[in-house]
């Protein structure tokens, strides 16, 4: 079991003031993937809605809608249907009476390659059924639906002093360090 992870996260309530704190974090030497903006469907339409017109502001993106797994369940049932092809393509072989006219012709059609494909498309199929799984640390942006989330994490606690007080001085509110078990991708 890895040792809990510290993120430092701060309310805003200005986009340009996310900005400034992000060019501090930057001009300190942050890695930009340890950095992250989080903010929820309200706070998102607020402060990043789609702009452009006279008096509106800079055209900014729409949020974007809740994610699904498909494409991660794809490529698991892709891997999944491709061993499966590769081990039903070596019974085929080793299978004695395969030397007839046609018989090699069958280890091709359920080869791994309409095992990977089969695999994929049902793979998509499961994905499709699932929500993505909200990240615990992004537990504020509900709680603060009118503001948005930075979250900063942080290799050792020596770095915690320093980014508090970026986040704070750049408009933050609310700072907060906070424990968090890393999943097994983050983990690595």
């Amino acid at each position: 079991m890895s040792r809990p992870r510290r993120t430092v996260t701060a309310l805003f309530d200005d986009a340009d003031a996310v900005d400034r704190a992000l060019d501090a974090l930057y001009s300190v030497g942050t890695p930009r993937d340890l950095v992250e903006v989080v903010v929820s469907r309200e706070a998102a339409e607020r402060f990043y809605a789609v702009g452009g017109g006279a008096g509106e502001g800079p055209r900014r993106r729409a949020p974007r809608a809740p994610g699904r797994e498909t494409f991660r369940w794809a490529g698991i049932g892709a891997l999944v249907g491709f061993g499966a092809g590769m081990v039903i393509s070596l019974v085929n072989v080793l299978w004695p009476g395969l030397e007839a006219p046609g018989g090699m012709s069958l280890v091709q059609l359920l080869g791994p390659n309409v095992g990977t494909i089969g695999g994929a498309a049902l793979g998509a199929l499961i994905g499709l059924t699932r929500r993505q799984a909200p990240d615990p640390r992004h537990a504020r942006a509900a709680e603060a639906s009118g503001a948005i989330v930075l979250a900063v994490s942080a290799y050792g606690d020596d770095e915690l002093p320093t980014l508090e007080r970026i986040l704070a001085d750049t408009g933050g509110h609310d700072v907060r360090v906070e424990a968090f078990e890393p999943t097994p991708t983050q983990a690595a």
